[in-house]
This record gives C-alpha cells, sequence and structure tokens, in this order.
C-alpha cells in the first residue's frame, strides 16, 4: 500500500497493491489525512459496494438525504441516503456538462460534514470528478475581494413553483416543505400559485472544522453557472444586499480554482472522502451517459 502527497498542502492518495483489500486500510490513518489533508482518495482496491460502505461506516454512520438539495438524487437503494450523483432533475437520462467545484449544500444549515463517494462505472472517457482547496482560494483572493467577502455574505435566493418544489424538499406538503427551511436557517414564504420562494444568507468564507484554515467554500458559482450558463432563474446567489457578484471576484475564483483543481480519474471500485468545510468538488464534462457515481453525505463525525 502506498500513501501519495497529491500536492504539498493538499490531497493523498492511498494506492493498493492487487493483492490487498479495503480492510487492509488502517482507519486510524485514514481519519488523520481527513484531517490534515482535506481529500483522500483510494485507488486499486477494486472495492465492491457493500464493502466500501462497511469501510466507511468506521468513521460515521450519521447518513444524510438530500432534502433541500439544488438538484434532485436518485435513491440507490431502499437506503435513502445512499445516493446518485447523475445530475438529472428526475428525467431518465443524465446530463453530461462539467460542474463548477462547489461546496455541498452551502444553501441550507443541515450539511454534510464529509462526502464520501464511490465509483460503480466510470464514463468511458473523461467525467472526472475534480477537488480544489477551498484554503488555497481564499489565499488566491485579492484584498479588495477579502474585504468584500469579510463585509458582506451571500444571498441565495429560490422560487419554486408547484411541481417544483415537491422534488427539492421531497414532500407533497406546501407547509412540510415551510417548517423544513424554517428549521434550516432558510426563510420562506408561500406566493400566489403555491409558489415557494425561499432566502438563505451564508458567509463565502468559513473556518474550516480541522485546522482553522480560512477556506472560501460555498455553493455560488454553482448557482451562478446555472443562472448565467442555462438559464436558469429558479435558483439565484447575490450578495445579501441584492447586488450581483462582481465581474472580478468572479473571475479570481475561477482563475484560482483553475490552478489548483486536481481531477480525480475514476476506476470501478475507486472511492474518496472529502472535507465539506474545506475542500471543493465538481465534475469534468463527459458523453458516456452510463457514468454512476455514488455518494453518501455524513453530517455528524465525533473527531
Amino acid at each position: 500500500m502506498r500513501i501519495t502527497q497529491i500536492s504539498k498542502p493538499f490531497g493523498t492518495l492511498i494506492q493498493g497493491s492487487p493483492q490487498e483489500k479495503i480492510s487492509d486500510i488502517d482507519p486510524n490513518t485514514v481519519q488523520d489525512l481527513i484531517k490534515d489533508r482535506g481529500v483522500v482518495m483510494f485507488s486499486g482496491f477494486s472495492a465492491q459496494l457493500e464493502e466500501f460502505d462497511r469501510f466507511i461506516r468506521q468513521f460515521s454512520d450519521k447518513f444524510m438525504g438530500h432534502q433541500g438539495g439544488g438538484a434532485v438524487r436518485r435513491k440507490v437503494s431502499d437506503d435513502p441516503t445512499l445516493l446518485s450523483t447523475r445530475f438529472d432533475y428526475g428525467r431518465e437520462t443524465q446530463d453530461t456538462f462539467g460542474l463548477p467545484l462547489h461546496g455541498e449544500m452551502y444553501y441550507t444549515d443541515k450539511r454534510p460534514v464529509l462526502l464520501w463517494f464511490y465509483c460503480d462505472t466510470p464514463a468511458a472517457s473523461e467525467g472526472e470528478t475534480t477537488v480544489a482547496d477551498g484554503a488555497q482560494i481564499y489565499d488566491a483572493l485579492s484584498k479588495e475581494s477579502k474585504e468584500l467577502l469579510a463585509k458582506k455574505k451571500l444571498k441565495y435566493i429560490r422560487r419554486y413553483h408547484d411541481g417544483e418544489w415537491q422534488l427539492i424538499y421531497q414532500t407533497k406538503d406546501l407547509d412540510e416543505a415551510v417548517k423544513f427551511c424554517t428549521g434550516n436557517g432558510i426563510s420562506a414564504r408561500v406566493e400566489d400559485g403555491r409558489v415557494l420562494a425561499t432566502e438563505y444568507i451564508h458567509p463565502a468564507v468559513i473556518k474550516s472544522r480541522w485546522g482553522n484554515h480560512l477556506a472560501y467554500i460555498n455553493s455560488a458559482l454553482l448557482v451562478y453557472w446555472q443562472e448565467e450558463n442555462l438559464g436558469r432563474d429558479t435558483s439565484i446567489v447575490r450578495l445579501e444586499d441584492g447586488s450581483k457578484l462582481p465581474r472580478q471576484l468572479i473571475d479570481e475564483v475561477v482563475a484560482a480554482q483553475q490552478r489548483l483543481i486536481i481531477p480525480m480519474v475514476w476506476e470501478h471500485g475507486d472511492f474518496a472522502v472529502i472535507d465539506n468545510t474545506r475542500a471543493m468538488h465538481g465534475r469534468r464534462a463527459f458523453t458516456d451517459p452510463s457514468r454512476q457515481i455514488f455518494l453518501r453525505m455524513v453530517g455528524e463525525v465525533a473527531f
């Protein structure tokens, strides 16, 4: 078994040899790497899904569903917390475009601490999951952008019509959807035509759970991209005063991410864990619709 640093401050690869099993991996070593390195990738173990699931429960079994998320996640089994990352909005076919780097569910108080990804079927080519260090992204920002983000938080604004909020909030009861929002720090109101309108305010920069890093981690660029590139207006992001994100800030973040991005080249049975308080993640575009990456989101850990 070989353990390699991917870059000096961020990311580690644990590479197994043909005779080694996932059960040979020392969980204490993995826990230390999560806290220190932000992302740990595992390759060469040819892990089956059941083995992967047993392995990750050594760290926490406090798994989350995706209620209130920005996309419709399909359940893989009867377990509602084992999810597919297919980006399909409930359709049979998935979209195959790339996704910008983002933190998971930074538009609600209830968001995961850790993300576990498992590769069931890699794309025939491309389709890598991408990661980057939010601490390094923050360090790369200009003084002006850092000062702006210290003064103004982000505001995530959603407006879901009847038939849409049921998918996002996983209920047919509008009162239950509102209750979920208010219980997760989201202001919510019902407009004419059973439209659910919400707002959520949160900093763009936080202290990471481990290492006390100042990290630029949020969902802004993903939401911004959906509005600007896909023309979606049901979910948008602004500064908390309602103004648009400055072009300078967007350009600085994109430039830093492009320089710092690390691709995960998947093979069947590979898996990875991401600190969702420090590491941003996304994916590269692909054409093979059979790509299938599973996700476990961990809401609580004891370390």
